[in-house]
């Protein structure tokens, strides 16, 4: 157990208690309760992230440096001894941390940070207490060392946000509520708790942190161990039986397919309670309005004395107070001031540090928030991006006014967050209001909608979709967009917006007439967008939208009409179908299409008729260039052969068909002209009786980042083809991708991969160096149940953060955590191993 400990410095401390004392500094510490005497104290501490270790580094110095002018004689020799390996181990961390990220910022920020850490202030031996009570010298060496660590913390923050720039971290489970945590885990799994299927109720006023408490025992590891079954669904003040049901079906069962949209309620229900008959499972219904949706629902869940749970989140009591649950609802407080700081200090410092200059402003705008999370969150976002103090004291005066006791003016502070957008973001914003309550959005998705309603607008040299990527991180950045999934390439999945905010967003939308004129979600009309599915019947009419530019449609009974060429404007369109399609050749008149995205099959898409134009007495194809197209999925190569003369800015490309010639190798049509393309997919469907030959490196773009294998049977020996690759940092290697039992990377150097999965593979053995790769971050290996070790000189790389391994052998699980243990022994305790379902 760790003991936390309050480093707090004192000066000017008179004789006379009558004079009191002064605080200085104030750092709070959690050292092991046998610290060592040397610099591997860090190595005790829980470390989630490099960032998280830099602060450790600066508290350890700083305590250093307090007790090294508190001390004299060899206590204040260890002191300086300790405090200059704390410095050293500092400045080699950033170094670490910052490799492959050095520019002209990074440099002077390194130069910077090596100049204060060798600053002979530090080791200028004030001398004894005595010393510390003449004011002058107390005062003097007081402002020094806030400046010197102000300098410190600032500059590391700089450097963490260089380096994460594109990396965002999951949303934090709840601060301050240890407490209910632990009650309601037990309730939840407790051996004493009561076997009868119960209901648990969390209420309170939105922003509080219902839905992430319900998340965090949700995803608590006792909890996934301890249930056989978890599943989540959001209610909603506007819901249908039909939909929490198929919700719910759809996220634990196996066969689900479209004939469930097809069954009445009784029929859903009927099979949820099959499914979890005899069953110990936990529900979570969050954000219910109408306490008779409980009920309705409840009789689906069996109670057969195995423990099951069902918690229900709500932001009226009285929905509690209708349902049977066993105990009174759990109504979440407002966090206390000190809660709030950290909270605070999460936010706004990647560290978890504020800097002792801005600690006094920060304190005043984190009581003005009234320990309201959201309102913590919102103050954030507008402090992260600027920390000057000229900046903190106008938002500071500004929200004086705004954060009051009345709920009702939390919208005055939500205001303030839309008024200090600029002036790009601010219908962007807005936007998000026409999407439903709760509704997780995907960000590609958003990104397309942006574009397609005019909201985005060239920058430089940039892809609109490069632009409105940047809006997204800028959003979430801001707190007003909240991160729900992230990719293995640390890249945000989907995002979602609280209800507050969106309930503001729909409301300043309204004033301004902007949703009005733009988009609503799920309505049928000749607006610009439309997301809906349609069906063949409304294929028809939609085709006479002249003004659509986003459509998504479900071709189950063909493939879309010629005429959908008539769509002039339409910029992204998605299909969906059952059959195998063909997408005719007049798409190659819509010089508007930026995407066209076919969610599953084998599909073919009709080569252009080229127009012969007369040149210099002869004749030539001419064909019009679809200058801004960008995404091609799930397309037959036997049909590709042509087209991508027309697509020069193509930069998603997915195949599915035959890529195995009859001799054996891997094939697919010349991609020399794509010189834009960074994701490639590869669905092979006629797989070879042995193992495939993989292709000469040179058929790859030079820029392509990431790549998806499938059911390609390439030799492992093969597998050095592809360290050739430049810019691959993404290798997804899926079923029967790579064929044979051993792995040997030998020499291979995949020089820029960051991400590596391996999924439904037959490997057994798998040997390799760190040399093979010197940058992976992240390490995915999925039902690789022949798998019986992870390489243990993967470890030996301090660019490994994570390693997952799912549905593997307990012995492949094992050496996983060996190699963890092993890393933490020698001070890397940035390598994180997650595991699940391994036997």
């Amino acid at each position: 157990m760790f003991v936390k400990i309050e480093i707090i410095l004192y000066v000017a401390r008179q004789k006379s208690s009558v004079h009191g004392s002064k605080q200085l500094f104030r750092l709070d510490f959690h050292p092991h309760p046998q610290q060592r005497s040397d610099s591997s104290f860090i190595g005790d501490q829980e470390i989630r992230t490099m960032a998280d270790a830099l602060g450790l580094y600066i508290k350890q110095a700083i305590q250093h440096y307090v007790t090294f002018n508190l001390s004299c004689g060899q206590k204040a020799l260890d002191s300086k001894r300790m405090m200059t390996e704390a410095f050293d181990g500092l400045m080699n961390h950033l170094r670490d941390m910052m490799a492959g990220y050095e520019n002209e910022d990074v440099l002077g920020l390194l130069k910077e940070m090596e100049g204060l850490v060798a600053s002979e202030a530090w080791y200028a031996h004030i001398g004894d207490r005595q010393a510390l009570r003449i004011k002058h010298v107390n005062e003097a060496w007081s402002s020094d060392l806030k400046t010197r660590s102000d300098k410190m913390l600032v500059a590391c923050e700089q450097l963490c946000n260089i380096r994460y720039n594109s990396d965002v971290e999951k949303e934090e489970a709840v601060v301050g509520f240890d407490e209910e945590v632990e009650i309601l885990l037990d309730q939840l799994t407790g051996s004493t708790s009561i076997k009868q299927l119960q209901i648990i109720s969390i209420t309170g006023m939105a922003g509080l942190g219902k839905t992430t408490l319900a998340r965090t025992l949700y995803s608590h590891d006792l909890v996934k161990n301890m249930f056989d079954f978890r599943l989540w669904t959001t209610v909603s003040p506007v819901y249908q039986i039909k939909g929490l049901l198929l919700n719910i079906l759809s996220s634990f069962i196996d066969d689900y397919t479209d004939e469930y949209c097809e069954m009445s309620d009784q029929e859903l229900g009927e099979k949820l309670y099959r499914k979890l008959k005899g069953r110990k499972y936990l529900v979570v219904l969050d954000d219910i309005w109408d306490y008779r949706v409980c009920n309705n629902l409840k009789v689906y869940f069996p109670d057969d004395n195995t423990g099951s749970r069902v918690i229900i989140t709500s932001r009226e009591i009285d929905v509690s107070l209708h349902v049977e649950s066993a105990r009174p609802a759990h109504v979440l407080r407002f966090r206390t001031e000190v809660e709030s700081w950290n909270i605070f200090e999460k936010k706004v410092f990647r560290m978890g540090i504020c800097p002792g200059g801005l600690e006094e402003t920060g304190r005043v705008i984190n009581r003005k928030c009234e320990g309201l999370p959201l309102a913590i969150v919102i103050a954030s976002g507008l402090l992260k991006s600027n920390l000057s103090i000229t900046w903190w004291g106008q938002i500071a005066a500004s929200v004086c006014s705004f954060m009051v006791s009345d709920p009702n003016q939390y919208m005055h502070s939500l205001a303030l967050s839309y008024d200090h957008l600029p002036p790009h973001l601010k219908p962007c914003f807005l936007f998000l209001g026409a999407f439903p309550e709760d509704y997780e959005v995907p960000v590609t998705k958003l990104i397309w909608l942006w574009i397609s309603q005019g909201l985005i607008h060239e920058t430089g040299s940039l892809m609109l979709e490069d632009v409105a990527e940047g809006f997204v991180m800028d959003l979430i950045k801001r707190s007003l967009l909240m991160t729900s999934r992230i990719k293995s390439d640390s890249q945000v999945k989907t995002c979602r917006i609280h209800d507050l905010l969106r309930h503001f967003c729909f409301t300043k939308a309204e004033e301004e007439n902007f949703l009005s004129n733009n988009f609503r979600y799920g309505m049928l009309s000749s607006m610009p967008c439309f997301p809906l599915e349609l069906g063949k019947s409304l294929q028809k009419a939609a085709v006479h939208m002249v003004n659509l530019r986003y459509l998504a449609i479900q071709a189950h009974d063909g493939s879309p009409h010629a005429l959908i060429s008539n769509l002039v404007n339409l910029q992204m369109l998605i299909i969906s179908s059952r059959k195998n399609i063909v997408v005719p050749n007049t798409l190659w008149n819509m010089v508007n299409l930026r995407h066209l995205y076919i969610k599953s099959g084998e599909n073919l898409i009709e080569e252009p008729i080229f127009e012969q134009v007369a040149e210099n007495d002869g004749y030539y194809h001419h064909p019009n260039a679809l200058a801004s197209f960008q995404t091609l999925s799930q397309v037959s190569p036997r049909s590709c052969h042509n087209i991508f003369s027309r697509t020069p800015n193509l930069r998603k490309l997915g195949f599915c068909g035959p890529l195995v010639s009859r001799v054996g190798d891997l094939e697919f049509p010349n991609l020399g002209t794509l010189v834009h393309l960074q994701k490639l997919k590869l669905l092979n469907t006629l797989p070879h009786v042995e193992a495939t030959r993989s292709c000469n490196p040179i058929m790859f773009p030079e820029k392509l980042k990431k790549l998806t294998l499938s059911n390609t049977g390439i030799d492992w020996k093969e597998m050095w083809t592809f360290a050739w690759l430049p810019s691959l940092e993404v290798l997804n290697l899926k079923f029967q991708a790579c064929i044979g039992e051993i792995w040997e990377t030998g020499d291979a150097e995949f020089r820029r991969l960051k991400v590596l999965k391996l999924h439904d593979l037959e490997i057994k053995q798998w040997d390799c160096s760190r040399d093979n790769f010197p940058r992976l971050q992240r390490l995915v290996i999925h039902r690789c149940i022949e798998l019986e070790s992870v390489p243990m000189a993967l470890g030996k790389s301090f660019a490994l953060e994570v390693i997952e391994v799912n549905g593997c052998s307990l012995s492949a699980y094992s050496t996983a955590v060996e190699l963890q243990k092993e890393q933490e022994s020698v001070g890397n305790n940035i390598l994180k191993v997650h595991g699940k379902e391994n036997s």
